[in-house]
């Protein structure tokens, strides 16, 4: 924890953060961080499926323009993670960021929330061979507060979206940061 009990605990600063921005640019709010076996973050990324551009080696503009994805772009050409690199996401991957980190060699997912619309993404192994052995350990949903305030950030996109629905959640949106929108709705989460 940071010390302070309105804090985003350290390792979801950042993927709540990305998930922030992401939903003030009108995408997705999900955010991506690889870290290695230190803690120390070796690759970052946001969903940018309704962005006109992203940073080079990134997805924008695209279905796939997921958070996973666009935070294992930016591991190095050549790079296994099978060196205990972590990936710590605010949503839980979807089936096509499940096969991407198959594919990277990340062994292991922490997620603060439980994507409703990929229930049972985590049977696939029950595939067998190579998915058995290279599907990530997957922890989560986190629960609590974590959980719940990821949810609302998928939420409020989703009302944003809803042609009939009013904007959402204004005050949500009026925070400067990620943290200080947390800290305000922490009581109610």
């Amino acid at each position: 924890m940071t010390g302070h009990p309105s804090s985003l605990p350290l390792p979801w600063h950042l993927p709540f953060e990305l998930a922030w921005e992401a939903l003030r640019a009108g995408s997705r709010p999900v955010g991506a961080v690889l870290v290695d076996a230190d803690g120390r973050v070796v690759a970052a990324g946001r969903n940018r499926s309704e962005e006109a551009s992203a940073p080079p080696g990134q997805l924008a503009g695209t279905a796939i323009a997921h958070a996973e994805v666009n935070a294992l772009a930016q591991l190095p050409t050549g790079a296994r993670a099978d060196d205990g690199l972590r990936l710590y996401t605010t949503l839980e991957p979807c089936l096509l960021c499940s096969g991407a980190l198959m594919h990277s060699h990340v062994r292991h997912v922490l997620y603060a929330a439980p994507d409703p619309q990929w229930r049972g993404v985590e049977n696939v192994p029950g595939v067998g061979g190579l998915i058995a052995e290279r599907w990530a350990r997957r922890e989560g949903p986190v629960g609590g507060p974590l959980a719940a305030f990821s949810r609302l950030l998928m939420d409020s996109w989703a009302m944003a979206r809803a042609s009939a629905a009013p904007a959402a959640a204004p005050d949500l949106l009026d925070a400067p940061t990620v943290h200080a929108a947390y800290a305000a709705l922490l009581p109610h989460l």
